[in-house]
């Protein structure tokens, strides 16, 4: 079943089934736990400096920036978690700019999930001779892959 498709123009017809909305919803744990725990890899992959070589820049961008990105953040996220919910009654047509916010909340969650597994490099989807089936974080990081692919087709049909 294509999750993603074509609606009127200016909109993307989401069409999630009930355990997918229950995966999809593993996301909102799984971003609000960035960052509570020292160390967490997650955190340091979703905070990638502006100016890794210039610390003033770099400080000057955060006082002006960071909260501003924080706050888009925080909407995209709601929006997302928020018409998560309305997918259990049936199918949606996504605005582009809620399809947007899907795009940036996936791709959040695939960076901290693969961070917090790890993964640093392309080729991690595919599985190496003797080894065993992927965890079930790596089952999901394939997922959430598979539906941002998804989303993005559907994307380039609106062009």
């Amino acid at each position: 079943m294509a999750r993603f498709g074509r609606s009127r123009p200016g909109f993307i017809r989401l069409r999630l089934r009930e355990e997918e909305v229950d995966a999809l919803s593993l996301m909102e744990d799984l971003l609000s736990s960035v960052g509570l725990r020292e160390g967490d890899p997650a955190e340091e992959r979703l905070t990638v400096p502006a100016y890794p070589d210039d610390a003033e820049a770099q400080d000057e961008y955060g006082r002006f920036m960071a909260s501003e990105l924080e706050g888009q953040r925080r909407r995209d996220r709601a929006a997302v978690f928020r018409l998560l919910q309305d997918a259990r009654a049936g199918p949606l047509d996504l605005a582009l700019d809620e399809a947007e916010a899907w795009l940036m909340v996936l791709n959040e969650a695939r960076l901290a999930l693969a961070a917090r597994l790890g993964i640093e490099e392309e080729g991690w989807g595919e599985l190496e001779e003797g080894e065993g089936p992927p965890t079930p974080a790596k089952m999901l990081l394939i997922y959430l892959t598979e539906v941002q692919g998804g989303l993005i087709e559907a994307l380039a049909d609106q062009i």
